[in-house]
């Protein structure tokens, strides 16, 4: 397009040194082709020269995040199009750092070509200032939303997807993201964003293998800013999400303690050398306090939740809530004529090795039981700590014959592998009964009382030294009747 139509400015080698002298900011005259001038300002502010920019093209100066919308702001200027003569921008120094200019633009002829002459402002500060903030509003309407959902009950896994989210949104470059949680001496990945799923499904690292531990040399609260990983060796080699593979060459590495234990650690990465500053350092102590006490308050949820339902020490459901199941399960089946068996289990001898050996022990043999339960129940069954040494289960889909040899053979393997407590082998065994719902009761009431009958039977054979399971196979079973079983339960046990 010819500019003599147009009210341009033409410029000179003297007019541009009057500028120099006048003019006390960093100064560049450009077009499409070549950068014509720029002032020793603009050398002494930002380090480049007039050839490297003419060597290495605006993308050498200005960041990526501008250099396209720049190039349309000089179309449309030397085009004759409208423009925006006065903008932010985001350039970068000989050093490769970011520095924010204010940018005022006018269209000159230089030399017979057409060029924009572009006054740089220092506006830095104050762009850092609105970032800082920029990014402290996200970061607390992210820790809001964390806290949300810990209101939610959404879950542990989605709280750490959520903290990862939240960070990731406020820093600049980091691309990626992980929380890792310490299992023994190793650190497995909870939550990811940016990895290959499957790849951090089995990821495994040692404590010492981690970023954190090789820059600390310890486990310490500090958060560690590495800048480029190459003081480690070779360049971490990782799948993103894309299935890409790509190198991590920077990271912040922000331990996480809860009642003063090492826990884990929250980590952002990026595939830039340099990618983070200071200032990203304090945004993850603000990520990090908040995550410590979200954490903390979330496991105390799960912990008063899973109290509700469960019994601490056995991890087995609890009566209130098998109570709560039960009503449910005879509705169902009271409805779709289902059946099922119910049985009560006591241990044995639980109340000596109490008396002689601790509660320590009793505990122990309590927990060995229900650990061992995990091969006698099926996914439908239930299994609650009713109480003391007494469970109560349900069973469905098993005749009581079938039941009872299945027990039997629970039973069996438990006295065959006894129990080490403080090099002291312990016999864990228990007594047990049936009972068939619809066929000998309608209510847990009517049930548990027959049931608890007949393990009150087994458990007087036990005491006087019958080998049950030799006595049930050969058909050589001792009953006793009502009045029987109170006099042994009054003289025998």
């Amino acid at each position: 397009m010819a500019f003599e139509n147009f009210n341009v400015e033409k410029l000179n080698k003297s007019d541009l040194e009057v500028i120099d002298r006048l003019i006390s900011m960093p100064t560049i005259l450009v077009n499409h082709n070549r950068v014509a001038y720029i002032n020793d300002l603009f050398v002494e502010t930002f380090g480049c020269n007039l050839d490297d920019l003419n060597l290495y093209k605006l993308e050498s100066f200005i960041n990526p995040i501008h250099i396209e919308g720049f190039k349309k702001h000089v179309r449309n200027a030397l085009s004759g199009e409208s423009f925006v003569e006065q903008s932010e921008l985001c350039v970068r120094t000989a050093k490769a750092e970011i520095f924010w200019v204010e940018h005022k633009t006018r269209v000159v002829m230089y030399e017979g070509e057409p060029f924009i002459l572009a006054h740089l402002m220092d506006i830095n500060d104050k762009k850092y200032t609105q970032l800082h903030l920029s990014k402290l509003l996200l970061l607390r309407e992210s820790m809001l939303k964390v806290t949300q959902s810990i209101v939610r009950s959404d879950g542990i896994a989605q709280l750490y997807k959520s903290i990862l989210s939240s960070i990731l949104g406020a820093i600049n470059h980091a691309e990626l993201g992980t929380v890792l949680l310490r299992e023994g001496d190793q650190l497995k990945s909870v939550a990811q964003i940016g990895y290959d799923a499957k790849s951090m499904e089995v990821f495994s690292l040692a404590v010492s293998d981690s970023f954190y531990y090789r820059s600390l040399g310890k486990e310490h609260s500090q958060i560690v800013m590495i800048n480029d990983l190459k003081i480690f060796g070779d360049y971490e080699k990782i799948r993103t999400v894309n299935g890409e593979e790509e190198y991590i060459k920077s990271t912040i590495s922000a331990p996480v303690f809860i009642n003063n234990v090492f826990f884990g650690l929250v980590n952002v990465d990026s595939t830039e050398s340099n990618a983070f500053d200071e200032d990203d350092v304090k945004l993850m102590e603000f990520v990090r306090n908040n995550v410590e006490i979200a954490v903390s308050n979330q496991l105390l949820f799960e912990e008063k939740a899973f109290l509700s339902r469960y019994d601490s020490l056995t991890r087995l459901y609890n009566r209130h809530y098998f109570d709560e199941m039960f009503k449910h399960i005879l509705e169902r089946a009271s409805r779709y004529n289902e059946k099922f068996n119910l049985v009560v289990f006591d241990l044995n001898d639980l109340k000596s090795v109490n008396d002689e050996h601790g509660h320590i022990a009793g505990d122990e043999l309590l927990k060995y039981f229900s650990d061992s339960c995990k091969a006698l129940i099926r996914k439908s069954d239930i299994l609650a700590r009713y109480g003391g040494d007494e469970f109560v289960g349900i069973f469905f889909n098993c005749t009581k014959e079938r039941l009872r040899r299945r027990i039997d053979g629970h039973l069996k393997y438990l006295i065959d592998n006894p129990i080490n407590i403080k090099d002291k082998a312990f016999v864990c065994s228990y007594s047990y009964g049936i009972s068939a719902f619809g066929e000998e009761g309608m209510t847990l009431n009517e049930l548990f009382r027959i049931a608890d009958d007949r393990m009150y039977q087994n458990k007087i054979r036990y005491k006087l030294g019958f080998d049950f399971i030799e006595a049930f196979e050969s058909g050589n079973v001792p009953v006793f009747d009502s009045l029987d079983l109170k006099k042994y339960k009054e003289e025998v046990l």
